[in-house]
């Protein structure tokens, strides 16, 4: 195969690309535009005059209690569940450096979770939570009332950050995986030589070596669960009990679509772009800073 092959026609690569960018453009471009446009303006909900009103619909979002209450839902869902998945994905990957029988199997199926879309997991959980059927439901007939995801707030929220941590565990189980084996086998063996114990190969050399990929998959996991943590909420919790899990993406649909706010929801997703920004560029600073350092003699 030539590697620099180049087109008869200068419009036919153009041509072949063009189904991706007119969905590009649809159902990106087009829509963050407007969203920018309507963050400024005062909009009706049906249509009709758009009146520029400036910085004014950003204070009427900062100043709202339940969007601040909505950060802070953000703020313990994100942590927690990037923190969860984070250490069941490492856990999975160490277990799998130990030699044991058909790990390749196991590696192939750990992956394969990945593929299940986060609506589907939603109705998955929906199922498996429930009090009257699901796994826990035992607990209820001890003592009626005890397990009532949909009912309490903090085991809704609980509820929401395992159902995520499934979701994001089986991405950070490949990059674990692939991180731990990168691990030079000599100084693995060097230090069983000198009498430490897996544990203690894993606290004093597997992990230093790994630092870069444990900050890559958290900045990777915390953008994931701010802008695609929609559809699970949606299908398992809906946002509560009560405002318990309206994190940021669920409350901008909940205020545009439901609440027929466009000015108000076309802001707070402003917001959120600009969280999602600042996060990405201190990501590329932190992993420039890092090859930095070990590029040093």
């Amino acid at each position: 195969m030539n590697a620099n092959a180049v087109f008869p026609q200068r419009l036919l690569p153009l041509l072949f690309a063009l189904p991706q960018l007119l969905a590009l453009v649809l159902f990106f471009y087009w829509p963050a535009i407007q969203a920018l446009w309507w963050s400024f303006n005062r909009v009706q909900p049906f249509g009709g005059h758009e009146t520029f009103v400036g910085l004014d619909n950003f204070r009427r979002v900062l100043g709202d209690p339940g969007v601040l209450n909505s950060l802070y839902s953000t703020l313990v869902f994100s942590l927690s569940s990037v923190l969860l998945s984070m250490v069941i994905a490492l856990l999975l990957a160490v277990s799998l450096e130990f030699k044991l029988r058909g790990k390749t199997l196991w590696r192939n199926l750990l992956i394969w979770p990945y593929a299940v879309s986060g609506a589907v997991i939603g109705i998955v959980f929906n199922v498996l939570a429930n009090p009257v059927i699901g796994l826990l439901a035992w607990l209820n007939e001890i003592a009626p009332g005890v397990w009532a995801p949909y009912a309490n707030p903090t085991q809704g929220m609980a509820l929401l950050i395992v159902a995520y941590s499934w979701c994001m565990a089986p991405l950070n189980f490949v990059i674990f995986s692939a991180s731990l084996q990168s691990v030079p086998d000599d100084y693995l063996a060097a230090a069983a030589l000198d009498g430490a114990n897996i544990w203690q190969r894993l606290r004093d050399i597997q992990l230093p070596m790994i630092a870069p990929f444990l900050l890559l998959v958290f900045v990777i996991d915390l953008l994931e669960s701010l802008s695609n943590s929609f559809g699970l909420v949606e299908t398992l919790t809906h946002g509560g009990p009560g405002d318990a899990t309206n994190i940021m993406a669920y409350k901008i649909y909940s205020d545009g679509f439901i609440g027929l706010d466009l000015a108000g929801s076309s802001a707070l997703s402003v917001l959120m772009l600009l969280g999602v920004i600042l996060l990405s560029l201190i990501q590329f600073r932190l992993l420039a800073r890092r090859k930095r350092i070990a590029n040093l003699p």
